[in-house]
């Protein structure tokens, strides 16, 4: 019995999917054979279906029409992919090849092993990193960036708004000059 709760440790049953926003994945539109408008016209129809491309080992990869469990899954992915219309394997995150603590070629080298951003190879079982150069240095790197941008959060919201509140002083100034201006032109009218 213990062996059997070490085993599904990691198993939450309010959320059966604990831990699946880590897979790295990837929404797209595909294309499936249209059986019914096939029949109708005579001639071989499609249509497009947003489909799932799911990583998960270097060898084994799903790609499938996407079902409902798929957006409960990975719903920051899904949100991304509907949101921009690109999808990032993986989802949500910094794109190695947008990092500087790694070289172009590194990032090409870890798309080998599905890793394509940061948080993903913070996040990387050490185990599964056999053949990666570098690997502890390059993840020691990738966490310390995602602890110091999640510390980062409540300052960037508080930029973003202060910006937002600049720009609506901006725009109370601009009226109150509007209006000072109407008041000169009717004092000047009733003199």
């Amino acid at each position: 019995m213990e062996t059997f709760q070490q085993d599904i440790g990691h198993f939450n049953p309010n959320n059966p999917f604990a831990g699946d926003e880590k897979n790295p994945v990837q929404f797209y539109m595909g294309v499936v054979p249209d059986p019914a408008a096939t029949e109708a016209s005579g001639r071989p129809c499609h249509k497009d279906v947003e489909f799932v491309r799911i990583f998960n080992t270097k060898d084994n990869i799903i790609e499938r029409p996407i079902r409902d469990t798929d957006t409960q899954r990975w719903p920051r992915q899904y949100a991304a992919w509907k949101n921009t219309g690109e999808s990032i394997p993986g989802g949500v995150g910094t794109r190695l090849e947008n990092w500087a603590q790694v070289t172009r070629a590194q990032a090409e080298d870890l798309k080998y092993f599905k890793l394509f951003t940061v948080e993903q190879l913070a996040d990387y079982p050490d185990s599964s990193a056999v053949g990666i150069m570098d690997f502890q240095r390059l993840k020691t790197l990738a966490k310390a960036y995602v602890e110091t941008a999640a510390g980062e959060k409540p300052l960037l919201k508080m930029q973003m708004e202060n910006e937002a509140l600049q720009g609506q002083v901006a725009e109370l100034n601009s009226e109150v000059k509007r209006i000072n201006k109407l008041l000169e032109k009717l004092t000047a009218q009733a003199a």
